[in-house]
């Protein structure tokens, strides 16, 4: 396996795409950021559909891009599913599959009938994709880019044709196939839910910058990443594993708590309904614009962010080193 590592420079129009990320190999990285912030663009870049300005794109030792070099999408190793899946009408389902199958190198390439089976797509080889669901050609698109073998996967918004249990689920999928095929990601989204389940690296962007980028629970707490977040998403990413009910079928992560959901105590609580009670000291107090505070409460769970007005700091008498609890319902979980 092998790191995808890039340094670009891209002008289009009056935006400037000026960024320098690395996206491990051993796991999944998640590109975040707000509308306009370059993430498509990127993407396009690393895919090689548009070529920077200037820069150094590399997969591993494999140099993509730079001065001398350019080469072609199908020529990078590099699979690349849009948001709208992008199948090709007049192809069956089987059609769409064998299409990435073929170029897949002989040494690497999978059998299409285990790629569809693992995709729970093998009954429906022969159905036009045009009668498809909206989650089935998610499905029929990853199919394709799996079975080509690339080297590393980039998926621009799986989830934008799926809401609720079929998005869980197919967060699962995500999960599933990069641990059957052991195939590094770089995912973009721009839910913070979806974004802690996959996530093991983050990369936020925000105005064609990167704003943050490292460990995903270490980068996501941090000031710098907050910047690109909206202030309801505000908050941190807790393993799944410390919290109840856990959510650890189909590998999941972590859980993003936002900081509006989080209850803090000064005394150790009793008889409550909150499922997840974690102490901690208090590591930060920070003021907000609209007179709140943001507390940081450093747990053996990681760093826990709580939103509380100022009265509520002066009740609860909180300081910097003191202990004190975060309450969290089984609902935000």
């Amino acid at each position: 396996m092998t790191d995808l590592c890039a340094k670009i420079h891209l002008a289009q129009g009056g935006f400037t795409l000026d960024v320098e990320i690395a996206a491990p190999a051993g796991g999944i990285t998640v590109l975040f950021g707000p509308s306009g912030a370059g993430k498509s663009s990127l993407l396009a870049a690393l895919a090689g559909l548009k070529r920077p300005d200037a820069g150094r794109i590399s997969l591993g030792t494999r140099v993509l891009d730079d001065r001398d070099t350019h080469l072609p999408p199908h020529r990078r190793g590099i699979g690349l599913v849009f948001q709208d899946a992008r199948l090709f009408p007049h192809l069956s389902v089987r059609g769409n599959i064998a299409y990435g199958h073929r170029r897949a190198p002989p040494r690497t390439r999978p059998a299409l009938e285990d790629v569809a089976a693992f995709f729970d797509i093998a009954g429906q080889l022969d159905r036009p994709v045009a009668n498809l669901s909206g989650g089935e050609k998610s499905r029929v698109a990853l199919a394709r880019a799996v079975a080509s073998a690339p080297d590393f996967l980039l998926l621009d918004e799986p989830f934008a044709a799926l809401d609720g249990a079929r998005r869980r689920a197919f967060v699962r999928v995500l999960l599933d196939m990069h641990k059957r095929f052991a195939l590094p990601m770089l995912v973009v989204t721009h839910d913070m839910d979806d974004a802690a389940a996959l996530g093991s690296h983050l990369i936020g962007l925000k105005d064609g910058r990167v704003a943050a980028s490292g460990d995903f629970a270490a980068t996501a707490a941090t000031p710098a990443f907050r910047a690109v977040l909206d202030r309801h998403d505000h908050g941190s990413a807790v393993a799944a594993a410390q919290l109840w009910p856990s959510p650890q079928t189909g590998g999941i992560r972590n859980v993003w708590l936002r900081a509006d959901h989080v209850l803090l105590a000064a005394e150790a609580p009793r008889a409550i309904s909150a499922r997840n009670v974690m102490a901690g000291t208090v590591a930060g107090i920070e003021a907000e614009e609209d007179g709140s505070l943001m507390v940081t409460l450093a747990t053996d769970a990681g760093p826990i962010l709580s939103r509380i007005t100022q009265a509520a700091l002066r009740e609860l008498e909180l300081v910097y080193g003191k202990t004190a609890w975060a309450l969290v319902k089984a609902h935000a979980v």
